[in-house]
């Protein structure tokens, strides 16, 4: 017999625990403590406990997920395109789904009624599974989310459950990682004249808006730039998210790649190709040795050209929609 109820306090050990088992059976066993998921998710000011449900058996946790409202661009201050997954209507999303290899999966079909029902009590006619490039909601930089690629298509106990419950994937996200060390960015002429012609900017990024400010708390967010000597001109800009020093989150030596302010979200240009091979090269020196992004696994020439620059295509994922009725 399964309970299914919103988070209370006292479930905070055993929810780590289940997060642990959960992607320790498909070898990503991560390095997360309560203070981990406390201060990435638990103590943000957004967080509604009636959001995270749990399923108990045997008066044990076995599974948890959470669910949210789908926000709107302007809310969170991104300009609106596909690669962000906005849409016009209110969509639910499950933020994480976990559960344990002891009894867990007995009791994800009641706890999949109850988000269900919870994200329609919010007004949702759908519901999506799966972080994306999230910097929204707190679980960024958490081992494994990282940026965000959906439900990892390694993690077959939930994707063999969401097709089960007639979701249907959708939105296939690669994410990819360059080492920093050693590492010497393509040289080429338009490269080498850049070289000649500009100097890199880096300046801190403080979110304005609160909810984002909260989901970033522990975080370093860095726009670079590349601004042409002579007259000024901005020619590139990225954003690189580093881990907090003082934060339990996100191991230090690994970093964020975000590229949402790409001129052309389909490619790079030379510019931007430069920018990114120079930011990368100097990253070593300040102990960040990894650096990951997450692109939609049908811009082909955009991962060519990260493939350039020396990222490996390491994992893919999907989105999983729902719609509820």
């Amino acid at each position: 017999m399964s309970t299914i109820r919103p988070f209370c306090n006292v479930d905070l050990p055993r929810l780590v625990d289940v997060w642990i088992d959960h992607w320790s059976c498909i070898g990503m066993s991560p390095p997360v403590a309560m203070a981990t998921i406390e201060q990435a998710i638990l103590a943000r000011t957004f967080f509604d406990p009636a959001n995270l449900l749990v399923a108990l058996s045997e008066g044990q946790v076995r599974a948890w997920c959470h669910v949210a409202v789908d926000r709107y661009p302007e809310e969170a201050g991104q300009k609106a395109d596909q690669d962000t997954g906005f849409e016009h209507e209110h969509m639910g999303r499950m933020l994480a789904i976990c559960f344990s290899p002891n009894g867990g999966l007995e009791v994800c079909e009641p706890l999949l009624a109850a988000a269900e029902a919870r994200v329609k009590e919010l007004g949702c006619h759908s519901l999506r599974v799966g972080l994306v490039r999230d910097g929204y909601d707190g679980y960024v930089g958490l081992p494994p989310i990282g940026h965000g690629i959906g439900v990892p298509e390694a993690d077959t106990r939930t994707t063999s459950l969401l097709t089960q419950a007639g979701y249907t994937a959708s939105d296939p996200i690669s994410r990819l990682v360059v080492s920093t060390s050693p590492y010497r960015p393509p040289v080429n002429r338009e490269a080498l004249q850049l070289r000649r012609t500009t100097r890199g900017v880096r300046e801190p990024r403080m979110p304005v808006i609160p909810r984002l400010a909260s989901a970033f708390s522990h975080f370093d967010i860095e726009c670079h730039k590349i601004v042409e000597h002579r007259t000024g001109e901005m020619l590139a800009q990225v954003e690189l998210w580093c881990s907090d020093v003082e934060a339990q989150v996100m191991n230090c030596a690994h970093a964020i790649l975000d590229l949402s302010l790409l001129e052309n979200p389909d490619r790079l240009s030379g510019a931007e190709s430069f920018l990114i091979g120079s930011l990368i090269q100097t990253l070593s020196d300040r102990r960040i040795y990894a650096v990951e992004t997450a692109v939609n696994s049908d811009r082909s020439e955009l991962i060519r050209q990260l493939e350039t620059l020396q990222f490996e295509n390491t994992e893919k994922g999907h989105q999983w929609q729902k719609k509820l009725v």
